[in-house]
């Protein structure tokens, strides 16, 4: 078994589970230690399996909400006695079925929106995402890479500015904040190999980087233009200068990962 750092994270949205007695309930709670216990162990006394769940709260005295995938096939109770029997719990205040069921596919009815550290975000499949990036490619040409890098550009700037004003992060500190949530977020895992300060060099090796991944390979050039962007906006937000960010390994090339070496083009104007 791998690291625990390295273990895919699976988002609770769908089950395909021919054969199988699949339901989705959501469960609000009070925001207190037992009450997770109390749910698992009356999952536990009528031999229903969690197969996934989704836990909504934080600190503070608001409720928690507990959304949760169940395989109901071998258990001794029906789903609507097991939740007569979850709202008895002192700690639960509501449950409720919310799945969606087509087919043989279950699929998450929590909700018609995602978070991520309040914001609103969206999932998008890696493959659709390399379809449209190879469509700009194939109908622009190098012009379709400028796009990328110029929309990259303007997401490293926004997301880098975003966590200044909210958290009051500052160079090195927002670097790495920038690169470890979006890790979080399933676009790469990542090493800090170099972020010299003084001379403003910064180096960064991507594993996994999801914009080359379906391409690993398959290139005789690199081909992470939207990220390359992303780091130009970030740094040009942590350290007050443009910066000039070059690919120099690449997966599409061939290479195990992908490496960016970025040199500030002039003299650091103080950060905003």
């Amino acid at each position: 078994m791998g690291s625990l750092h390295s273990l895919p994270k699976a988002i609770p949205c769908a089950i395909y589970a021919p054969d199988r007695e699949i339901s989705q309930v959501a469960v609000v709670a009070e925001n207190v230690p037992r009450a997770l216990a109390e749910m698992a162990s009356k999952m536990v006394e009528h031999n229903v399996n969690i197969l996934s769940g989704l836990i909504t709260s934080g600190p503070g005295e608001g409720p928690g909400m507990f959304a949760m995938f169940l395989d109901l096939t071998e258990a001794d109770i029906a789903l609507d006695e097991l939740l007569e029997e979850l709202r008895a719990l002192d700690s639960i205040s509501g449950a409720e079925v919310v799945v969606k069921k087509v087919g043989d596919m279950a699929i998450d009815g929590t909700s018609h929106h995602t978070s991520f550290l309040g914001g609103r975000a969206v999932v998008l499949d890696v493959d659709d995402m390399s379809a449209m990036f190879r469509w700009l490619a194939e109908t622009f040409s190098s012009g379709g890479n400028a796009i990328l890098f110029d929309m990259g550009e303007k997401v490293g700037s926004s997301a880098a500015r975003r966590l200044m004003d909210l958290y009051g992060l500052r160079g090195r500190e927002l670097v790495e904040t920038f690169l470890a949530l979006h890790v979080a977020a399933g676009w790469f895992s990542y090493e800090l190999l170099e972020c010299d300060e003084e001379n403003l060099v910064v180096r960064v090796r991507l594993h996994e980087n999801f914009e080359c991944l379906p391409l690993a390979g398959k290139l005789g050039r690199p081909a992470s233009h939207l990220v390359r962007g992303a780091l130009a906006g970030l740094l040009k937000e942590a350290y007050g200068v443009d910066f000039k960010v070059v690919e120099v390994s690449c997966l599409a090339k061939g290479d195990l990962s992908c490496e960016f070496l970025a040199v500030s083009k002039g003299i650091p104007r103080p950060a905003r």
